[in-house]
């Protein structure tokens, strides 16, 4: 079991096999991986929680796929929702409050906390955003309403309740004209205003700061250059740090000798086994290949790994792949030593690779707007497929949010 930190209330189980059916006289079984045990602050076992977490291991993830992912150091998806409902968990622990006994007034009271809550970074600002305390209470209440059918009580969470919600319904229209209906629950210590948490590339100025901060920091020339590669990985594929992280020797070396070089890369959030494969150039490869032919073999040799095995980025006193957190924590340690004040994240190199698949797209066609760039979409799918085969996103939509960003961009263009 891999714990977790200090703040979250989860450790991850490696491997946790289930019964599923009877078949022919045997027992058939499923097997889950990365899945989070739940605990109150002192450890012990939060059997409510770890029931509903085992709920959600058949619910259909992105793309119908059963279960919602658990890839990456923390759990994804399922790691996150076990993150949410721990702040619940912890509230409750802390105002010795049984769940079941929680009321309107006290759940009010449990969101009021979160807005209360201060940045450990600026003292002045909340640490959370409105956006946020509202996916967290929604998932909370999702919870409570588990909680209540599992005590008897399907009333404990509902219109008229103990804690008094709503069921709202809302209807989206997909691109090819088909409206889906969607539901969301609803309680009125939540608010549906706020800031919007906006996507922000980094700027092409930014990204030559954090390179050239490699040479400030007082590392080793082995994580040196690993840093100068991650740069460029993550500027040049659009991937996600978990992604960059699962980049091994043996992808490299057959996109360089290909003719059309074409990166493979695993596809977070959608799936155990998803990839995609994109295009990259034969001069970013050929300064990899240096980097695990020099740097990258005197490590793998020392922990006895092979030439062409394993994982791209190792750590050089474990041999192990990295992180995905190793990555963030590494962008945060360059942009420090940058002395760069704004926002940076790895994620922000994927923002900016987008954008700029669109920025060529608008100065190809020359369009000095975006409904005539929406306009002009309709006749370009295939530009729009393209890339979301490079990045990975499931629908259009996702994509398309980038197009008044790629206009921010080259403002000014049209004269």
């Amino acid at each position: 079991m891999k714990k977790g930190t200090s703040h979250q209330l989860y450790s991850l189980i490696d491997e946790l096999r289930l019964f599923s059916h009877m078949a022919l006289g045997r027992i058939e079984t499923h097997t889950f991986n990365s899945i989070p045990f739940m605990t109150w602050p002192d450890g012990s076992p939060c059997i409510p929680a770890n029931l509903y977490i085992l709920s959600l291991l058949e619910r259909a993830g992105r793309g119908g796929s059963r279960g919602l992912s658990t890839r990456c150091s923390r759990g994804g998806s399922l790691g996150e929702y076990a993150s949410k409902i721990g702040q619940l968990i912890r509230y409750c622990y802390y105002k010795n409050i049984d769940l079941i006994h929680l009321t309107d007034s006290t759940f009010t009271t449990f969101i009021d906390s979160l807005r209360d809550e201060k940045s450990p970074i600026y003292p002045t600002s909340k640490k959370k955003s409105e956006p946020t305390i509202l996916a967290i209470g929604r998932l909370c209440l999702t919870f409570l309403e588990f909680v209540g059918r599992l005590n008897g009580n399907p009333e404990f969470v509902a219109k008229g309740g103990t804690i008094r919600v709503t069921h709202e319904t809302f209807t989206i229209t997909s691109r090819n004209g088909r409206s889906i209906k969607k539901t969301y629950i609803h309680h009125h210590s939540l608010s549906l205003g706020g800031r919007t948490r906006s996507v922000f590339p980094i700027t092409d100025a930014n990204i030559k700061k954090l390179t050239d901060a490699v040479d400030i920091l007082p590392s080793s020339r082995f994580v040196n250059i690993r840093r100068k590669i991650m740069l460029l990985l993550l500027e040049h594929t659009g991937a996600r740090r978990g992604e960059i992280s699962r980049v091994r020797v043996e992808d490299i070396l057959n996109a360089f000798h290909s003719d059309e070089p074409m990166l493979r890369l695993e596809t977070w959030k959608q799936g155990a086994s998803s990839e995609r494969l994109i295009p990259i150039h034969k001069m970013i490869l050929s300064d990899i290949i240096t980097f695990i032919d020099l740097q990258r073999r005197k490590v793998a040799k020392e922990f006895k790994i092979g030439k062409n095995d394993g994982f791209l980025f190792i750590g050089e006193t474990t041999g192990e792949g990295l992180l995905p957190d190793t990555i963030t924590s590494e962008v945060a340690a360059l942009k420090k030593a940058a002395g760069i004040k704004e926002k940076i994240s790895p994620h922000m190199f994927r923002h900016a690779f987008i954008t700029k698949k669109f920025v060529r797209m608008i100065k190809e066609h020359e369009m000095s707007n975006s409904d005539e760039f929406r306009r002009a979409l309709l006749d370009v799918k295939g530009f729009i497929a393209e890339v979301m085969m490079w990045t990975g996103h499931k629908s259009p939509e996702s994509v398309e949010r980038y197009i008044h960003l790629a206009f921010k961009e080259i403002a000014g263009y049209s004269a």
